[in-house]
This record gives structure tokens, sequence and C-alpha cells, in this order.
């Protein structure tokens, strides 16, 4: 290997890694256990949505879980919890 090459090469990884260390990260906060979002998404292995923790229109937490066809099969609401659609 050509010394230029392996200089080349340090070079790269040094730039990479100074610009890798200073991209900004929005669904955490640093040196905490605490993620924070608005909205989070359970996929499956091929992507496709599960479930869906949010908040409805009058700002209240809504949890649903979907089945493989993509309908809601349970949610939460203000009285509670309810099946929606048993497979």
């Amino acid at each position: 290997m050509r010394f230029s090459t392996l200089v080349l090469a340090a070079l790269a990884g040094l730039l990479g890694g100074a610009i890798g260390s200073h991209r900004t990260v929005y669904a955490q906060e640093t040196g905490a256990d605490i993620i924070r979002g608005k909205n989070f998404v359970l996929l499956d292995g091929a992507g496709h949505k599960r479930g869906e923790w949010t908040m409805d229109s009058s700002g209240e937490p809504v949890l649903r879980l979907f089945d493989t066809e993509g309908r809601v099969t349970w949610q939460t609401n203000k009285a509670g919890a309810q099946l929606i659609h048993q497979p």
C-alpha cells in the first residue's frame, strides 16, 4: 500500500468521525435514559406498522395495535381500552 493512500484513508476516517459526532439527535435527550417524541410507531420485520402511541385531537394519549392487514385491533381511549377487531 502506498503511503499517500494510507494518509488519505486516515484523513477520510478522521473527517467522517468528526462530521458523524456532530449530528443532531432529536428523538432522545443526550446523557439521559429518556426518549422524547410526539409519535412512536412500532414496525414489524417487514416494515409494516403494528403499533402506534400518539396524542388525539384533544391532547389525550392513544395507544393502538394493528393486525397484519393494517387494521386497528385494539386501542385506548378516555374510558379505558377497547378491542376493535378480532383477527
